[in-house]
């Protein structure tokens, strides 16, 4: 395959025109007339370090129809219900367009969307997907404590997944009840649309029904019921995100923004404020998104001394880049491009 082309603008003090220039290269590419979706990361609770919306303000000058979307969360916080998430959104300044929450109200509303690849024939996606055919991920690049780093891979294939996605992502086994402190309330059973709990002393999951939705997560008003974190191997996690990218971007066309801003060593879903470990690069944009993740690593590499700040968390975090370069999502041979 031949190298991709990234693109990195780098002048600090005016990100805002850097995005714009960004916008018009896609905008060229499109009917303007057409919804744009636009995949971002609100950031959670306090969480300051997420992309700075400002930069963002102009989109409509390139685009008539630009909405975000996203998909709710797997964790209990404020995004794990359409609501909240969106109340989220508002407080941290995202609210001067459309904001398409995709897997409805408490991350009912999904498709499975067939793919062959090793871990995964049916990837759960935010069912709101499908509406859209022109879609740009914007991700903050930076750490992860699971698979070592995140950017345009994590925000589109952990992103879009749904709740049970996410789950099947993560762990691929059913959501385990904390049975000392269930209070036996029976909120879990009557929302399980697979009848999968009963509730006696306490709510129990039959493992053979339970078809890993997570609704039940969302409805536990004492939240009791938690996820198996970490019980999947990391390389299998890493491939799973890939193979639900794959799904995301299947028959759509998708382009990618990371920011290599406020560079934090965990994501934006830690629900408060977090300190950049170095400075500031820049913003890269390319189509291929094995390629903009191989490009802003290799930046942050650079710019840390040679060292990769991010394995402490996952020594082995390339792993994501190389099966995403086998299952056809991109290459990691690219030609870096400076925009003026």
């Amino acid at each position: 395959m031949d190298a991709s082309k990234v693109y990195f603008y780098d002048n600090l003090s005016n990100l805002k025109a850097g995005v714009n220039k960004i916008f018009k290269m896609i905008a060229d590419e499109v009917d303007i007339e057409e919804t744009m979706g636009i995949k971002i990361h609100f950031g959670e609770g306090d969480n300051d370090t997420h992309v700075n919306p400002n930069h963002l303000r102009d989109v409509t000058k390139y685009f008539k129809k630009p909405v975000f979307v996203e998909c709710n969360v797997l964790y209990r916080g404020n995004r794990l219900r359409k609501d909240s998430h969106l109340k989220q959104a508002a407080d941290h300044g995202f609210d001067f367009i459309e904001i398409d929450i995709l897997d409805g109200e408490m991350g009912e509303d999904y498709s499975e969307i067939e793919i062959e690849t090793k871990n995964t024939k049916k990837a759960k996606i935010g069912r709101g997907l499908k509406k859209y055919d022109n879609l740009i991920s914007i991700a903050h690049f930076k750490g992860h404590i699971v698979s070592g780093f995140g950017g345009a891979l994590k925000n589109v294939g952990m992103g879009l997944g749904s709740r049970g996605g996410k789950l099947d992502m993560h762990a691929g086994v059913s959501p385990k009840i904390d049975e000392a402190n269930c209070i036996a309330c029976g909120s879990c059973a009557e929302q399980c649309p697979a009848d999968a709990i009963t509730v006696d002393n306490f709510a129990v999951i039959n493992q053979e029904i339970c078809i890993g939705c997570a609704q039940c997560i969302a409805v536990c008003p004492e939240g009791v019921i938690k996820i198996p974190w970490g019980t999947r191997p990391t390389n299998e996690f890493l491939e799973k995100i890939a193979e639900y990218t794959l799904a995301c971007v299947k028959d759509k066309n998708w382009w990618y923004i990371n920011f290599l801003t406020d560079i934090t060593m965990k994501c934006d879903c830690v629900g408060s404020k977090q300190e950049p470990f170095m400075k500031d690069i820049g913003i890269l944009f390319s189509k291929d998104p094995i390629a903009i993740e191989k490009a802003s690593m290799n930046l942050i590499i650079e710019r840390n001394n040679g060292v990769n700040p991010f394995k402490t968390h996952n020594k082995n975090s390339i792993h994501i880049l190389k099966y995403g370069e086998e299952i056809g999502l991109g290459t990691m041979k690219y030609e870096l491009e400076n925009v003026k």
